[in-house]
């Protein structure tokens, strides 16, 4: 009876610290943060948009600024992992020209943006602000008259383009041939891979 009572207390012994063992090698702060690891994937990009201004409109936040106004423009075009895209852009425009900059007409301010598919997956983006600038770039067509850019950074989005970082190069334009602003943005993205 004895020789029972001392195998049952082995038994529970080593239950007990086998339960412990196996508590240390897989705690949950482990799983945690294993799963929450996630895996990105670097890939080029470009959208292609002609803009319309809609509006250029009074706006004392923009006058006080220095700008003449709030300017809308509405885009539509094409994107890399997107397809069909729409977008706005609100921001004050129309502000005098930038004495250090060889060329500029006037100058507008930084704003963000949207870049929409037609799924209805958005794209986040911020642009600086600066200068319109008189003439043509090598690279632009012969119809160029004024050019602005800089480097766009990609603020996350919806859907597959949630948690989507990167930056992009600004090249646009404005064309004696139409009524549109010219935008191509092009560089590489950042995105979550998985995301649907």
């Amino acid at each position: 009876m004895k020789t029972l009572k001392i195998f049952l207390f082995v038994a529970l012994i080593s239950l007990i610290a086998g339960c412990n063992k196996t508590d240390e090698l897989i705690s949950d702060e482990c799983v945690e943060l294993k799963s929450a690891q996630s895996i990105t994937v670097t890939l080029p990009f470009e959208a292609n948009l002609l803009g319309e201004i809609r509006t250029l409109v009074e706006s004392e936040e923009c006058t006080n600024e220095g700008y003449a106004g709030r300017a809308i423009v509405e885009c539509s075009g094409t994107a890399t992992h997107m397809g069909k895209v729409s977008c706005t852009f609100d921001f004050c425009s129309a502000g005098p020209p930038d004495p250090n900059i060889e060329g500029s007409i006037m100058t507008y301010a930084g704003s963000t943006g949207e870049l929409v598919a037609a799924n209805g997956d958005v794209l986040y983006l911020s642009f600086p602000g600066g200068s319109i600038i008189n003439g043509r770039l090598d690279h632009h067509p012969d119809h160029v008259y004024g050019y602005w850019g800089g480097t766009m950074t990609v603020l996350g989005g919806t859907g597959k383009f949630e948690g989507a970082k990167g930056e992009l190069t600004e090249d646009d334009y404005g064309s004696t041939l139409d009524d549109y602003t010219h935008h191509r943005f092009y560089g590489e993205i950042t995105l979550v891979k998985g995301k649907k």
